[in-house]
């Protein structure tokens, strides 16, 4: 959030503080030239863009949806029935936000269901990645491929192990049994739990199944590597480590960015709304509903919100992915962006991305404004 105090009145984040928007419903419904229809049009126009983001985590039968939403701790997140089972229908699949689970390579019954969803609302989670092949190059290559073909994000994650660092840490009792195999020349070690837990690599076979139970076959195999390299490391760096190669971090950051964007998205559709309320307030007899909701679009709060909904559009969002922030740093990066966005307004790309350029040009115009104290 910025602190110069000249530009803090165009800053007001999605579902946060609106002072603006709330004086105007206030003023529709009290103030002079009342229209309390209109009010509450608006009101309900806000709740809409106000409420939380919606997340669905959807795939088949048997993909871990229940492991990958314990591991990601979204509130807002509901788990689907399962998609492609025979017998029963497919699920709707509605929300803001989509996340399918893979638990293998892409199957046809996946591809019929990804084909079927919104490329910029989905995110697709290649769980059990561990289980792909022999090495997590293979999963690596079924990711890139499922997002070569479906033309959606995909990342890998190992659900089960992310929930266990989530959970707890591995004990000293758990690092001393894992640091007596450490150095063990035999590369089948951990291959299979069978030959992790043979009485062919000594007498301490309950305590590998006990280590075994709490962090699984790839914890433990990650954990043994890393071991091998330091066996000083205790127990928050071996859960660091963990909780790292679970792939959970970047899932969470994909989300997160996603999560930010479908606001964002919401607010311009929010501001659509009130265009459209505006145009159906006027004509004999109407009071001053029309005046005050386009006196609250031409104003900061709106403009901003503009802007951020100008930037999450999926036509441009390519566009604004060299901006460390969508704030600019001061009045020259303002009117440089400003000058950006007027001639992809001016180019001749499709309807949706120039709309959405002049969003984000008549907010960085506003911003240029106040930091330069042009509009004071």
């Amino acid at each position: 959030m910025p602190t110069d105090s000249a530009a803090t009145g165009l800053v007001a984040e999605q579902g946060g503080p609106a002072p603006a928007l709330d004086q105007l419903i206030a003023n529709l419904r009290t103030g002079p030239g009342t229209d309390p229809r209109v009010a509450e049009q608006v009101a309900a126009a806000a709740g809409m863009w106000r409420r939380p983001v919606r997340i669905q985590v959807t795939g088949r039968a048997g993909a871990g949806k229940s492991t990958l939403l314990q591991a990601l701790a979204l509130i807002s997140a509901e788990e689907t029935t399962p998609v492609d089972e025979p017998g029963r229908p497919d699920p709707v699949l509605d929300a803001d936000l989509l996340v399918y689970v893979l638990s293998s390579a892409l199957q046809p019954g996946d591809r019929a269901v990804l084909a079927r969803l919104p490329r910029d609302r989905t995110v697709v989670v290649l769980n059990k990645a561990d289980a792909v092949g022999s090495r997590w190059g293979d999963a690596v290559a079924a990711v890139d491929q499922c997002a070569y073909e479906m033309g959606m994000a995909t990342l890998p994650v190992v659900s089960e192990l992310a929930v266990r660092t989530r959970s707890g840490t591995p004990s000293q009792e758990d690092l001393t049994i894992l640091r007596r195999h450490a150095a063990t020349t035999d590369p089948s070690f951990t291959l299979t739990a069978e030959l992790f837990c043979s009485p062919d690599f000594g007498p301490d076979v309950a305590d590998r199944e006990t280590v075994l139970a709490h962090w699984g076959l790839f914890g433990v195999s990650t954990a043994m590597s890393a071991l091998q390299r330091d066996p000083d490391l205790g127990p928050q760096t071996i859960r660091q480590i963990l909780h790292a190669v679970s792939g959970i971090d970047a899932v969470h950051a994909l989300l997160h960015r996603r999560y930010e964007r479908s606001a964002e998205r919401r607010g311009g559709e929010f501001l659509d709304e009130l265009a459209r309320l505006a145009a159906r307030a006027g004509g004999p007899g109407a009071g001053r509903a029309r005046d005050l909701i386009e006196d609250y679009l031409a104003g900061d709060e709106a403009l901003w919100t503009g802007l951020r909904a100008g930037l999450a559009c999926p036509e441009v969002v390519h566009l604004a992915a060299g901006y460390p922030s969508p704030y600019p740093a001061d009045a020259d990066d303002a009117i440089a962006r400003a000058q950006r966005w007027r001639a992809v307004v001016s180019s001749d790309m499709p309807a949706a991305a120039r709309r959405a350029a002049l969003r984000a040009h008549n907010g960085y115009v506003r911003l240029f404004e106040r930091m330069s104290s042009a509009g004071l």
